[in-house]
């Protein structure tokens, strides 16, 4: 791949070509014309002097010492020579009209004709030609050097200032602050540059914008993470400063509690930190009935020891395009909120449908307090736990959930079912058949 060169050499480069092709062409085409221009008069001076020769004729016996580069011959109507402005003569040619010969080492342009029996050739030398040609090229060629140079001149300076806002933008980039991402102004930007301007601004948005989410989820990590980490040290002293074994063991399984709690929202976080926006994922055909199952398994331990009943309700055979590991923590997820929040002897159910419209959903229902409909679109926000709630938990579950399905194309609705409790639905807008590609229809 050809590493790219200077804008403004490119541009000079090509209108200063541009300008001398037109330039030689020019030339070419004034040279070409005077030629055949000069060709043309010169064929009609001959022809006019055979006419005023064949009329007046010319004084027998008259001796030129210095004949020159014109050259007359008469020749009666015996083809006998009758005179001869040059010696030795030149042979009769045997063609009447124009035409080209030599001469004493010379090169000649001839015109013969016919009159009252007498054959005259008048002719002159083509050296001349040539020397008035050179004469008259080289100013032509002088004057296109001179335009040549001063074209380049004006051409420099032209792109010079056109390409100065792209150099007034690259300083004003590098005198920033490393730390400043407000947007470059756009006012007396080209025509041409604002577009990278917006783009530029654009990126610079997107970039505080990760920033801005960075730390405050830093700010809010340090924050949760306070928590069990100080609940532990008091637990630890509160040990320490027991006197008995049941309030010591009590403050250890309150020490493994809080451990067990950090340990979780670390995991947690490092989930949510693997799937920021600007991270690429490996898709390929999931199966969600199979994924379904998979989470039922998995979390059955958990669902058994709080009592609550976890099952596998009504599952259609159908695949989305996404990440495996991803979708499966979008599911554990929501079936370890559904039986952290359902009371003893409560019910969770694991779905999966194709509805009307060739669409796909993902259900957990469950019978649990439900969420307060205000409280639906903020508990996808992290680190938010809405008031009431006294089961105990980090806050970003639904956030990993949310952040899931965003990368997948799906949609995440939650509702409060009639009979009590909330049900999720993930809804992706087509599955795919079997064999990986999109299917539109109903498979029996």
């Amino acid at each position: 791949m050809n590493t790219p060169g200077s804008i403004r050499r490119t541009v000079l480069g090509w209108q200063l070509g541009a300008m001398l092709l037109l330039g030689c062409v020019a030339v070419l085409t004034a040279y070409t014309l005077a030629v055949r221009s000069f060709d043309a008069l010169r064929n009609v001076e001959l022809s006019q002097i055979a006419d005023a020769v064949a009329r007046h004729g010319v004084q027998a016996g008259s001796d030129d010492e210095q004949p020159g580069d014109f050259l007359s011959q008469v020749w009666n109507a015996n083809d006998r020579l009758a005179y001869a402005s040059h010696y030795p003569p030149v042979a009769k040619p045997p063609l009447l009209g124009q035409f080209d010969f030599s001469y004493d080492d010379r090169e000649w342009r001839g015109f013969a004709r016919k009159y009252s029996g007498q054959t005259i050739l008048v002719a002159r030398e083509s050296g001349a030609r040539r020397e008035l040609f050179m004469r008259i090229s080289l100013p032509m060629l002088t004057v296109l050097a001179g335009l040549a140079t001063l074209l380049t001149v004006v051409l420099g300076v032209r792109v010079s200032r056109a390409l100065a806002p792209l150099s007034a933008l690259r300083a004003a980039l590098s005198a920033r602050d490393p730390g400043s991402l407000t947007p470059v102004p756009e006012d007396g930007a080209p025509r041409e540059l604002r577009p990278l301007v917006g783009t530029l601004n654009a990126l610079l948005a997107r970039v505080e914008g990760l920033l801005d989410g960075q730390r405050r989820f830093i700010a809010d990590a340090a924050h949760e993470l306070r928590t069990p980490v100080t609940a532990i040290r008091l637990y630890a002293q509160l040990a320490q400063r027991a006197d008995t074994q049941e309030e010591r063991e009590r403050a250890i399984a309150n020490i493994e509690a809080s451990c067990l709690r950090a340990t979780h929202l670390v995991e947690q976080l490092l989930a949510l930190a693997r799937l920021e926006p600007d991270r690429a994922s490996s898709d390929s055909p999931v199966a969600l009935d199979a994924l379904a199952r998979e989470g039922v398994i998995a979390q059955s331990p958990q669902a058994e020891a709080r009592g609550i009943d976890l099952g596998l309700g009504h599952c259609d055979a159908v695949s989305v395009l996404g990440n495996e590991a991803e979708l499966a923590m979008l599911l554990n997820n929501l079936i370890d909120n559904a039986v952290r929040y359902t009371p003893p002897g409560g019910q969770v159910d694991v779905s999966v449908r194709r509805t009307e419209g060739t669409r796909v959903e993902l259900l957990v229902e469950d019978s649990g307090p439900g969420i307060p409909e205000d409280a639906h679109a903020r508990v996808f926000e992290r680190f938010y736990r809405h008031a009431g709630s006294e089961q105990p938990g980090t806050g970003l579950g639904l956030a990993i959930v949310k952040r899931i399905a965003t990368r997948h194309a799906a949609n995440v609705m939650l509702e409060n079912r009639a009979e009590g409790g909330l049900r999720v639905r993930v809804c992706w807008p087509a599955p795919l058949a079997r064999d990986g590609r999109a299917n539109s229809g109903r498979s029996e």
